[in-house]
């Protein structure tokens, strides 16, 4: 059973206690596969670097526990839950969580943004019909709280973009990069996404802490 993991404890050990660590998190196996050329092209830079993947779907787990270097850590994602997220966030320590599509989680969001952890979206997207949800009166001031919290997103199209922004999410944390599910074998996409951060941040200390993540400094 994976149950304990989607509570926060961790089945494997943390490697390298006190290093940065890399936290990729994608719900499905179509979100799973958009990831790995990321995964891959982070892994092949510098492979002393901690990576950790996390799903939520057995299906996708089946699949993708084959196609991960052995350097990858993958375990199944926490509940967004305080607990839960306070447990895996406490014990894996990531200095960089990268989202895929429309993982708005925010418990984790929150609580990365509180201890410091920047937080990137890749191929964000919003459904029409999550648009209208977040829009209410009531639901708007908390997602536009939770995006603000973000570090960068990277929209799947243009469309996608007006709708981050109709949340108002910040504009200047989004930055195009296309879809990563057509770019799998494309490994400059991890540059694009160190790119977008080093545009967004210049020289605040946020844009120090994802490069010392992605260094492994």
């Amino acid at each position: 059973s994976r149950w304990p993991e989607r509570l926060g404890r961790p089945s494997v050990a943390r490697p390298r206690p006190g290093s940065p660590l890399v936290w990729f998190h994608a719900v499905s196996l179509g979100e799973g596969m958009a990831a790995l050329p990321v995964v891959f092209h982070c892994a092949r830079l510098h492979p002393g670097l901690p990576i950790l993947l996390t799903t939520t779907t057995l299906s996708a787990f089946k699949v993708i526990k084959d196609l991960l270097p052995d350097v990858v850590i993958y375990q199944f994602a926490p509940l967004d839950c305080p607990d839960a997220i306070e447990s895996f966030i406490g014990y894996w320590k990531p200095s960089l969580i990268l989202l895929m599509e429309s993982e708005l989680w925010p418990n984790l969001i929150m609580s990365a943004a509180e201890k410091g952890i920047a937080v990137a979206l890749l191929n964000a997207r919003m459904s029409l019909k999550s648009l209208n949800r977040w829009s209410v009166p009531l639901g708007l001031p908390l997602v536009s709280l939770m995006l603000s919290k973000l570090s960068l997103v990277i929209p799947l199209s243009t469309i996608q973009a007006v709708r981050f922004q109709l949340l108002h999410t910040p504009p200047n944390k989004i930055h195009f990069a296309g879809d990563l599910k057509y770019g799998i074998l494309c490994l400059s996409l991890f540059f694009l996404v160190i790119h977008c951060f080093e545009n967004t941040f210049g020289s605040e200390p946020m844009s120090g802490t994802i490069l010392k993540a992605i260094s492994g400094a």
